[in-house]
């Protein structure tokens, strides 16, 4: 790799590590890394400018017979930054910003060597996407309209455009993305890719159910988003994305709390029929043997068409070993808001741990909640199976099935089946929601 780096430099003279990643089709962390190696053994050098251009030492003391830069006549000096940009588009189209970039100079410096080279008949420019491209390139104005022409040559996490951070946590990020080449938006999530990182992917891709989140791909990676810290460091750390559906009806969180803003009274019809989908994506994922272990509303979403998503299987785990046997557990892996007493203190647990956190989120759907401090008096009650006065008077048949889910011992709380059942038998639901099938 490194004796290619060389003999790229030797060729073809000083150069940035984008242009060498792009000629070498390289990554450009990778280059950056064996540069830093080579300028350790001396056989390179980088000047002062950002991004650094490199050489090879060898020609650092030669002495070269040309003009100083202010003897260079016009013609010379924009033949030789021609040239650069010619070397840069050679490996696809692109943004004048991602030339500015690659050759260290200001974007209004390349604009106007742009439309220079435009005139001449160098260069094209394409209208609806912004890039620049050689006009000997192979591909037609219909293509590069269509973006595919600036991509050509892109991995996989460069065809996404982030529009904004969805989440941010200490399992990585979620963002909402913007597919360049099929124009539709989804979640990406990244991960560090480490331990069992590629279990949620496992997961994700056998539990295909209308309530939860759609699986479409997965890919290890570096950072597609860096930092401007991070941008300024050599790093070879991958990262595990994984594409989804984008559910753009926003968290039960966020349901919640607009419904603790209303002073209306609250429809349990419309929370009866939500809290099913959710119990009818959690009995998909207990059928599937796997526990869920973070059930949670900001873990609930809602799609473009209403429809709940469970989402966010970061934490899911087998229900037991190969052999059937229990399997031994991490304590307190799972968010402590809602996390079952067995999830804090037990290193043994089955799928019922996930029943407990459903009955809390069942009770937050149903009950006003109008302060903070109001929330921490009452949960405090809530997990040991204590209602305020008047939940049980005014939903009576709820406060019972609630009660059962949230019983200290988890063989005394009923399956997601069960519940599911109890939902079809003793509360109201459009016929059109009982009718659809569960695979």
């Amino acid at each position: 790799m490194e004796r290619n780096i060389c003999d790229f430099l030797k060729r073809n003279g000083k150069c940035t590590a984008l242009i060498i990643s792009k000629e070498l089709r390289l990554d450009k962390r990778t280059v950056n890394k064996h540069l830093y190696n080579l300028e350790r053994s001396n056989q390179v050098f980088k000047t002062d400018e950002q991004p650094p251009v490199w050489d090879l030492m060898e020609k650092k003391n030669e002495i070269k017979q040309t003009l100083k830069p202010e003897q260079k006549s016009p013609t010379t000096r924009d033949t030789g930054e021609e040239k650069h940009v010619e070397d840069l588009l050679r490996s696809g189209a692109l943004k004048a910003r991602q030339i500015a970039t690659g050759l260290g100079q200001s974007r209004s410096t390349i604009n106007k060597q742009l439309y220079s080279m435009m005139e001449k008949g160098t260069v094209q420019k394409y209208s609806k996407t912004s890039t620049w491209s050689l006009t000997d390139d192979s591909f037609s104005q219909d293509s590069s309209d269509s973006c595919v022409e600036d991509y050509k040559l892109a991995s996989h996490s460069e065809l996404f455009e982030m529009i904004t951070v969805l989440g941010d946590g200490g399992y990585g990020l979620v963002y909402e993305v913007k597919h360049k080449l099929d124009g539709k938006i989804y979640a990406l999530k990244k991960v560090n890719l480490k331990g069992k990182a590629d279990s949620e992917v496992k997961a994700l891709a056998q539990l295909e159910h209308p309530n939860i989140v759609r699986y479409i791909t997965s890919w290890p990676g570096p950072d597609i988003w860096p930092s401007n810290q991070q941008i300024n460091q050599v790093s070879n750390k991958t990262y595990l994305f994984i594409q989804m559906e984008f559910c753009k009806g926003g968290t039960l969180t966020d349901w919640i709390k607009e419904r603790n803003d209303l002073k209306k009274q609250r429809n349990t019809v419309e929370i009866h029929k939500i809290f099913y989908e959710i119990i009818s994506g959690v009995e998909f994922i207990h059928a599937n043997k796997l526990i869920h272990r973070d059930l949670k509303p900001d873990n609930i979403l809602f799609g473009a068409d209403g429809k709940v998503k469970i989402g966010d299987f970061g934490l899911v785990a087998a229900q037991t070993d190969q052999n059937g046997d229990p399997i031994e557990r991490s304590k307190r892996q799972g968010t402590p808001t809602y996390m079952s007493p067995e999830q804090e203190n037990k290193e043994n647990y089955d799928e019922k741990t996930d029943i407990f956190p459903l009955g809390l989120i069942w009770f937050e759907m149903l009950w006003k909640i109008s302060t903070g401090m109001e929330r921490a008096q009452l949960w405090k009650d809530l997990r040991k199976q204590m209602f305020p006065e008047d939940f049980s008077d005014k939903y009576s048949a709820e406060s019972k099935f609630i009660m059962n889910m949230l019983s200290g011992s988890p063989e005394d709380r009923p399956h997601a089946r069960e519940i599911k059942e109890n939902l079809e038998t003793f509360f109201s639901l459009e016929q059109n929601l009982l009718s659809q099938k569960t695979i």
